[in-house]
């Protein structure tokens, strides 16, 4: 017997500290989305898929079969104030960090968050 229901998946775009932009694949289960991979992007297909349209709302958890960022490994994320999404390499048991801005050079202080709304962006 053959799964008939239709999975809700999309692309969300992230960049690594290594400057360096990416894709993560979510998907919907229930009313949470979870990170199942991740795979590098360049710019030329970024703009062709769309990725840096794409927005999701609600609470993210990564599938335990996550890859993480394919440059740096790291399996976390932050949202700028600019709206754009960054991969984030936990190394510490925290509950608040001191980061910047992939995209825009922002310098902020991250929290730990159980739900949100994330957005593309521009390349």
């Amino acid at each position: 017997m053959e799964n008939s229901e239709k999975k809700e998946a999309t692309v969300v775009l992230c960049k690594c500290t290594k400057q360096h932009a990416f894709g993560i694949r979510v998907e919907k289960r229930n009313n949470d989305w979870f990170r199942t991979w991740a795979f590098k992007l360049d710019e030329k297909r970024i703009k062709r898929e769309g990725y840096d349209k794409v927005s999701i709302k609600g609470s993210m958890a990564n599938d335990p079969e996550y890859p993480g960022c394919p440059y740096c490994g790291g399996r976390g994320f932050f949202q700028c104030d600019c709206g754009r999404i960054n991969c984030f390499k936990e190394n510490e048991d925290k509950e608040k960090w001191e980061v910047v801005c992939n995209w825009c050079g922002k310098r902020l202080s991250v929290v730990r968050a159980n739900s949100f709304e994330m957005r593309g962006g521009g390349v």
